[in-house]
């Protein structure tokens, strides 16, 4: 089993693309607007990757800031992704660069508090299981159950709600505390600034 879950980790991270994998024509481009923040692929001029690129390189994530009295609860100052797409392999990326731009000004991310793909339950998932380079920090839910302080609640019913069992289509019940999607995930700026080093990244 431990031999089996190495071998998973490894295809994992091989197919996990980073900074130095960027086609010469592609870069990052982190944009702010007044109802969050996009970060998706480029080309090197801002505008749209070309579609007849020989490796082509398309992903998003919109990242939402939660307003005050806002009733999903304050979820000690993370950005919510809103959604999330790219093509394989190039997804983990904008995840890291989300994640660090979070930290760097807010509370780190959270995941989407109404529904979460298999897909990307399988990025946080791999978050909580094999990544020492971020930080899981557990939120509370929204009747302080952990912790008397407001400021960590968070709605937890969607971490509360596992895959679908092997016998059934229909979604099991899991205890929230052990789920991914119950914490705010943290992460120094190593993917921004490697990015930045290679002329890679377009901020605005």
């Amino acid at each position: 089993m431990n031999l089996l879950r190495e071998y998973i980790k490894e295809l994992l991270t091989e197919a996990a693309k980073g900074p130095r994998d960027l086609p010469a024509d592609i870069s990052v481009k982190i944009e702010s607007d007044p109802h969050g923040v996009t970060i998706q692929y480029v080309s090197s001029d801002g505008g749209p990757p070309s579609m007849y690129s020989i490796t082509p390189v398309v992903g998003e994530i919109m990242l939402e800031t939660l307003p005050p009295n806002e009733p999903l609860g304050p979820c000690g100052g993370a950005w919510m992704i809103g959604s999330a797409q790219a093509t394989k392999g190039w997804g983990p990326m904008l995840y890291d660069v989300a994640m660090e731009y979070a930290t760097m000004n807010g509370g780190g991310i959270i995941a989407d508090r109404g529904a979460v793909s298999p897909a990307a339950r399988k990025v946080w998932d791999y978050y909580m299981n094999n990544r020492g380079d971020v930080t899981g920090i557990q939120l509370d839910d929204l009747k302080n159950t952990l912790t008397p302080e407001e400021e960590d609640n968070c709605q937890q019913t969607i971490a509360s709600i596992g895959p679908p069992s092997k016998d059934s289509l229909l979604a099991t019940k899991t205890d929230w505390m052990n789920s991914p999607l119950s914490k705010r995930w943290t992460k120094p700026p190593t993917t921004i600034e490697r990015l930045r080093a290679l002329g890679k990244l377009i901020e605005s």
